[in-house]
């Protein structure tokens, strides 16, 4: 089969550039027309850096793939492009399972992972460290992959992973 790549939605990260770069140009115009001084400029500035910055993530985000999905594992990609990419082989997955609810953020769901007993846990450190402690502790998980915000339903993104195994 072909590889699937499944992005994150980033409709709300530009949302959020263009609202912090208007208030950037209203700001700076006010700030002209008024002659208030730097500080107003300077604030209107610090909006501008944030615009800037949500544009940086937004444009990052979207070149790499959050998951790749081939025949025998699954990829999921870090934040940081130093870190290495944390990858789920399917031979070593006993079931998937979709979760009823998220402790972070409780409109989200994720998809549990349960390994096979014989094999050992995957990494013990990762910047989902405590996200993975969290699924243990609350579903008996060994791991979990965190799919909100892409461009892919739960449920379907449930179905395929579950006939990869």
């Amino acid at each position: 089969m072909e590889e699937i790549r499944i992005y994150r939605i980033v409709w709300k990260n530009i949302l959020a550039a263009i609202v912090c770069l208007a208030l950037t140009a209203f700001g700076i115009i006010e700030a002209i027309n008024t002659n208030a001084g730097a500080g107003k400029a300077t604030v209107s500035l610090v909006f501008g850096f944030f615009g800037l910055y949500a544009l940086y993530q937004t444009i990052k985000v979207r070149l790499r793939p959050y998951l790749t999905i081939t025949d025998k594992y699954l990829v999921q990609s870090r934040a940081d492009k130093y870190l290495p990419n944390y990858t789920i082989h399917f031979a070593e997955v006993d079931h998937f399972e979709l979760s009823r609810f998220n402790l972070l953020l409780p409109l989200t769901r994720d998809i549990l992972v349960y390994y096979k007993k014989d094999k050992d846990k995957q990494k013990i450190f990762s910047p989902t460290f405590f996200g993975r402690i969290a699924a243990k502790l609350f579903s008996g998980a060994d791991d979990y992959i965190a799919i909100h915000g892409i461009n892919m339903k739960p449920q379907e993104l449930f179905d395929l992973l579950s006939k990869r195994i």
